[in-house]
């Protein structure tokens, strides 16, 4: 009897580990990235001459719809007035703010992390995959923008 229930508890524990292993790797399979969207005035539209620069660092993950981005800027004319996600715009089109980025620093220069579901009305997964948003950060000098990056994920593996 003590074999039959030790053959059944490895057979469970074993059936576990290989579920989990195989979720893991179907998760993996469901992410984009770019670890490195520039933002520049070139890309604002109508182009902006500004010494800012900035880079996006962005992970999508189907599996939880959620989008995570880290945001980094630095050399803007002023201090910072808003940031935000903008869409439906590929790059070179001007698009309405689909997200404002709360508790942005209103700052020449910082760094500001957040996530954002995407759930299927305001920003859909289609949409995002296809790089039609963007993020931009604004001035009072450059109140349209003075630096944006378009979001252009890629498939992870």
């Amino acid at each position: 009897m003590k074999w039959l229930k030790l053959t059944a508890y490895s057979f469970l524990i074993s059936t576990v580990a290989f579920v989990s292993c195989k979720q893991e790797a179907n998760l993996a399979l469901n992410l984009y990235e770019n670890n490195y969207i520039a933002m520049s005035g070139a890309q604002e539209v109508p182009a902006v001459t500004s010494a800012a620069l900035g880079n996006v660092q962005a992970t999508y993950s189907q599996f939880t719809k959620t989008l995570t981005y880290k945001v980094t800027w630095s050399g803007l004319s002023g201090n910072a007035t808003a940031a935000h996600i903008h869409g439906t715009g590929g790059t070179g089109i001007v698009a309405g703010v689909l997200q404002t980025f709360v508790g942005f620093p209103l700052t020449a220069a910082g760094t500001y992390s957040g996530s954002l579901l995407i759930d299927g009305v305001k920003l859909t997964e289609e949409i995002l995959l296809a790089g039609q948003y963007y993020v931009n950060i604004h001035t009072t000098l450059n109140g349209g923008g003075e630096i944006r990056g378009q979001l252009l994920l890629f498939k992870k593996y």
